[in-house]
């Protein structure tokens, strides 16, 4: 496996991916040596694959799983466990590799910390560059690749050396490049088949009827949409940029100025914002002067700079019709914390008041 390669993989087809060789594990003969490591980024997404890990580590596999936590997790008997700080590059990675004497299998994907603009939700949207193999000398040289990367017991690494010793004593399965070609061509027709069903659901969720995700006045996004994108996002994965907008005043130009008025002054404001989105970031109303604005994989830098921006252009608001000042603030961050710290900025944005600076940064 050239492991400088990679093609770009979205999480749904990675977890297909990853199900097919954990199957592969599972066709290995009970009591076979065999080794199995998994990384899995967060125990949460551990959790969902436990009953599956379970019943690798019963016939007698090697069992492990590496994970970004600071606590040791409470597995069951016969699953090892290998925690790599936040900041190491191992966090990053979402991996199987399965190992035994007459044959191997592996992926190994990175996450790239971007996200498919089509996803139905945020963590279905994510991306990773992978490469996958069905060679047993590409999952051999994954296995030392890890047993010299991930801090091991004594013990775990006595079990790894056995299978190796006894994988080393067999020749390499002949004829796997071979196996690998029909193999590719299911991957890929899996992938594209995973890609369809996905933008057709996006599609058929676009023509619905009223789903209440969207507010009838300025065509925003709601608090019910949002709940939707963003439900299942793994803590301390994927950074999201948020910056909460407030227009002071917003919400009293009807009863001051006419229905006409407030609309003019809603689309000027979500004119304002929606200028400066790209495809995958999302603006919410999610109040009657308030409106929230997810910039997925953002930099701090940038979701300031957004917001300087909006500010400004909000602020230039008064010279077109309804010719209404209508000062806007707002309070931004960027977080891997799960829930989004979305009342914090609400709070923020109350303390300073309509006199605070324009912006305010909400430290994570």
């Amino acid at each position: 496996m050239d492991r400088s390669a990679g093609e770009l993989l979205g999480k749904p087809a990675l977890v297909e991916f990853s199900h097919a060789i954990e199957q592969f594990a599972l066709a290995a003969a009970p009591g076979e040596p065999l080794i199995v490591i998994a990384m899995f980024q967060k125990l949460s997404y551990f959790a969902r694959a436990l009953p599956v890990y379970e019943a690798i580590a019963d016939r007698g596999a090697v069992t492990l799983v590496g994970m970004a936590e600071d606590v040791p997790p409470l597995l069951p008997p016969g699953i090892h466990h290998a925690l790599v700080p936040a900041s190491d590059s191992l966090a990053r990675e979402w991996s199987i590799t399965v190992l035994g004497a007459h044959g191997g299998a592996t992926l190994v994907a990175v996450d790239l910390e971007t996200l498919d603009p089509v996803a139905r939700t945020i963590e279905e949207g994510r991306q990773f560059c992978g490469r996958w193999s069905f060679r047993r000398d590409d999952a051999f040289h994954e296995v030392l690749r890890l047993r010299s990367q991930l801090r091991l017991t004594p013990a775990v690494v006595g079990q790894i050396d056995a299978v190796l010793r006894a994988v080393q004593v067999r020749p390499e399965p002949a004829h796997q490049d071979w196996w690998g070609v029909p193999a590719r061509f299911l991957a890929h027709r899996m992938e594209a088949a995973v890609r369809a069903r996905t933008a057709a659901e996006v599609a058929l969720e676009a023509v619905a009827e009223d789903r209440g995700e969207r507010d009838p006045r300025t065509g925003l996004y709601t608090e019910k949409f949002l709940d939707r994108w963003t439900a299942g996002l793994g803590a301390g994965t994927l950074p999201i940029g948020l910056a909460l907008l407030r227009v002071f005043g917003i919400a009293e130009v009807r009863a001051d100025y006419g229905l006409r008025a407030e609309l003019a002054a809603l689309h000027g404001v979500s004119g304002c914002v929606q200028d400066l989105l790209t495809r995958v970031d999302r603006v919410v109303r999610i109040g009657r002067e308030d409106f929230l604005v997810v910039l997925p994989s953002s930099p701090p830098e940038k979701v300031m700079w957004f917001c300087q921006e909006v500010c400004e252009r909000v602020a230039r608001l008064e010279d077109v019709y309804p010719f209404i000042a209508l000062p806007g603030v707002a309070a931004a961050t960027v977080t891997r914390s799960r829930p989004l710290p979305i009342q914090q900025l609400v709070e923020q944005v109350e303390l300073g008041g309509r006199e605070s600076e324009p912006v305010s940064l909400l430290a994570d």
